[in-house]
């Protein structure tokens, strides 16, 4: 049944359905368990960028080359090639080793090899990896607030109706603690990546 409170007699006004709303609740469920998954997988992630991570090295550029990337819009992406030496002395020094992203000639990058590839060790993308994590932690504030009042908001009226809706929810203080935490840590760290080498 919908709150007296909610319903409005102007056209802008949102009632929400009446009876259960079991398509919105299980939509609820999916952004919850999503947000979820990517987030434990962001911090893995975030972890081997920090440099915990075994079979890790020091990937010396040789050459790099831009190539046209075909799709909804074409782009240019940069793949530099060199050698890479394991920190243990004692792995096995891989020439032709290819890494994403555009370097010098020369220079030398912090990388640790996963799977057939290598992916840099560093701030910049210890930041990155977080700020996903972050973004995964809204996504189950989404799916939580989704699969409490049953309402899958997309217009402003409908986020104003489940605003009101969650200030009746004994849970909704730990949902909003947790929003708002992932938020300020998604700004963090998009600051911390831009001015952190």
């Amino acid at each position: 049944m919908a709150m007296p409170e909610l319903l409005g007699v102007g056209p802008s006004c949102f009632a929400p359905p009446p009876g259960p709303r079991y398509k919105a609740r299980a939509l609820g469920v999916v952004w919850v368990c999503v947000g979820l998954l990517c987030a434990c997988a962001f911090v893995v992630e975030a972890d081997k960028a920090g440099g915990n991570v075994a079979h890790k090295g020091t990937l010396t550029v040789e050459h790099c080359s831009v190539s046209a990337v075909m799709g909804r819009g074409s782009h240019e992406q940069t793949e530099c090639t060199g050698t890479f030496r394991p920190d243990d002395g004692h792995g096995v020094v891989q020439d032709g080793a290819v890494l994403d992203g555009a370097y010098v000639p020369g220079e030398r990058v912090r990388v640790y090899r996963d799977g057939g590839g290598y992916e840099v060790i560093g701030w910049r993308a210890f930041w990155g990896w977080l700020i996903l994590f972050f973004a995964g932690a809204l996504g189950v504030c989404r799916g939580l607030t989704t699969l409490m009042t049953g309402i899958h908001a997309k217009t402003f009226e409908e986020f104003t109706a489940v605003r009101s809706l969650m200030h009746m929810k004994p849970a909704s203080a730990y949902v909003t603690a947790l929003r708002w935490s992932a938020l300020a840590g998604l700004v963090l760290c998009v600051l911390l990546m831009l001015v952190w080498p």
